[in-house]
């Protein structure tokens, strides 16, 4: 349909622009995740992928396969703090507070040090709202004072 001045093509609310962005956001992103859910399937120990997966699964909502892909990266790496600070923001977003703050704990102990994450992260909320969180910060102040 062309535009013509007595015919003029009618544009989308903000609203409908907005909506649709989101829709093609997130298409683009189930997209991904189909994508990397193939890659692997070929290569299942790869750790790029699997953390990718992982991201991914955490921004679409779909919380249980991004604990199925956390634990498998925790089984590949196990002494990679990072994967063990994604997994208790997974934890932490699906509901075990308890088994986020132990991955947590898990992570600090491993190496992970940046305190101004654990704060900030949206992902972590729940477990900065529970009591257990004070187990958080004793942990990583006295890794700090360790190090």
């Amino acid at each position: 349909m062309t535009s013509t001045p007595e015919n003029p093509v009618p544009r989308p609310s903000a609203a409908a622009s907005g909506r649709l962005k989101r829709r093609l956001g997130r298409a683009e992103l189930t997209f991904d995740a189909s994508v990397l859910e193939i890659l692997v399937d070929r290569d299942p120990e790869n750790a790029a992928h699997l953390t990718a997966l992982s991201a991914l699964c955490t921004r679409l909502r779909r919380y249980r396969r991004g604990l199925e892909v956390g634990q498998r990266l925790i089984a590949a790496e196990p002494d990679e703090p990072q994967h063990r600070y994604r997994l208790a923001c997974t934890l932490s977003l699906s509901g075990d507070v308890a088994a986020a703050c132990e991955e947590l704990l898990a992570a600090i102990r491993l190496g992970y040090r940046d305190l101004r994450a654990i704060e900030r992260d949206a992902d972590l909320r729940r477990l900065r709202d529970d009591p257990c969180f004070a187990l958080v910060r004793d942990e990583l102040r006295e890794a700090h004072d360790n190090d």
